[in-house]
């Protein structure tokens, strides 16, 4: 039977975070309460659902957001429920039977969503660790190896972007890179997923021997079966690979993307995207003239697109 409101209690999670409720989870559970609590309550008022006493909608939306919003391992997501279904019985909640129910209809989702991302991020860190063995191999080479300090991580920092998101982004191993979608890279995600501090002319200025150096290595490994296409179209795009990165134009393409969120439009539909932009260009005509006064055209193919590669997964390569 469930509750009266008269017998209901708010309590913070320090009130609810006693010895003895603490003594009634298990120690997985009792480890991560204070965090779990801390975090879903911050979650809760970020996707504005803390109106109110909780509700199975609430419960719901916070714990679908959840994943996406904390760095934790994958045992603190199994005690999500657990301590939630404890912290709403210990409150007396009215409607503690559909706050139960909504929570264990969450549960698998919120355990399983974790556990593939925790999938993933083992998988990208192999990948990580096979591209490090690669530039170690690389730094052997005399012109990698008199290159100054600052170039070195620029080199770095050039290998490892570019070919984790070959692999990671578009899920190609060198025996399957190809010409298109090294275009489709480097002339879209590539300059986004750098690091502000290192969109800089002498980083742009070492691409066509970065990825040169990469596509001979892989080569000598009979790694790469498309190396000699590959080094060509670099020779052929030196000059627009040097140049590629314009800040007015990434500006222009991150305005458009959030406008593309704003209005739900389908960034997997090329047609959709094209219309939409001719559009926003048609609604922005001065952002128009200035941007095809540029060296580069927008009709340079930097649709956006999701790729399974984010800035929350990497993490800054310095080399000693």
């Amino acid at each position: 039977m469930e509750q009266s409101d008269s017998t209901a209690q708010s309590l913070t999670p320090a009130e609810f975070l006693t010895p003895q409720r603490l003594a009634s989870l298990s120690a997985n559970q009792q480890k991560y309460a204070a965090d779990i609590l801390a975090d879903v309550l911050h979650v809760r008022e970020t996707v504005n659902m803390a109106q109110g006493d909780w509700t199975p909608q609430q419960v719901a939306a916070t714990l679908a957001a959840l994943p996406t919003m904390v760095d934790q391992p994958h045992l603190y997501f199994v005690a999500v429920v657990p301590v939630l279904t404890a912290y709403f019985k210990a409150q007396q909640l009215p409607n503690l039977a559909a706050l139960t129910a909504a929570l264990k209809t969450a549960r698998p989702t919120l355990v399983e969503k974790h556990a593939d991302a925790a999938s993933e991020q083992t998988a990208y860190e192999g990948v990580v660790a096979q591209v490090e063995q690669w530039v170690q191999a690389m730094t052997d080479q005399a012109d990698v190896a008199n290159l100054s300090q600052q170039d070195l991580q620029n080199f770095v920092t050039i290998v490892h972007t570019t070919a984790e998101l070959m692999i990671t982004g578009k899920g190609k191993q060198p025996q399957d890179w190809d010409v298109a979608t090294l275009s489709e890279i480097m002339f879209g995600p590539f300059t986004h997923l750098l690091d502000e501090a290192d969109r800089v002319p002498a980083l742009f200025n070492l691409v066509p021997f970065a990825l040169t150096t990469l596509f001979e290595y892989l080569d000598t490994q009979r790694a790469l079966p498309a190396a000699a296409d590959l080094e060509k179209w670099v020779s052929e795009h030196h000059t627009a690979l040097v140049t590629m990165y314009d800040p007015k134009l990434e500006s222009f393409f991150e305005d458009l993307t959030k406008a593309m969120q704003a209005e739900n439009i389908d960034t997997t539909d090329t047609k959709a995207v094209d219309t939409f932009t001719q559009a926003y260009l048609r609604a922005h005509p001065t952002t128009s003239r200035e941007l095809f006064t540029t060296d580069r055209q927008l009709t340079h193919k930097k649709h956006i697109k999701q790729i399974k590669y984010s800035q929350k997964k990497r993490r800054k390569r310095r080399r000693k």
